[in-house]
């Protein structure tokens, strides 16, 4: 039976993995966005360009979260051999 410690030791490179795909393909997010707002269109919003801001905000934060978790789990199995 595995240990919880053989566990962490593979989801913690595997959390920094995936954390980094997803910040390749959706990138960190940005502080500052348009809303869904065209400006070139008068202003109006872009339901469509909103809900792709949403997504692309909720993967890059979803990546960098999972890189901090398995960077954590490594500082921990740091105490444990």
């Amino acid at each position: 039976m595995m240990s919880a410690i053989f566990i962490l030791k593979i989801l913690s490179p595997t959390f920094g993995f995936i954390g980094t795909v997803l910040i390749f393909f959706f990138g960190v997010p940005k502080r500052t966005d348009t809303g869904g707002k065209n400006f070139l269109a008068l202003e109006q919003e872009d339901e469509e360009e909103k809900a792709k801001i949403k997504k692309y905000k909720f993967f890059g934060n979803l990546g960098l979260i999972l890189i901090a978790i398995g960077f954590a789990i490594s500082l921990i199995l740091v105490f444990f051999p």
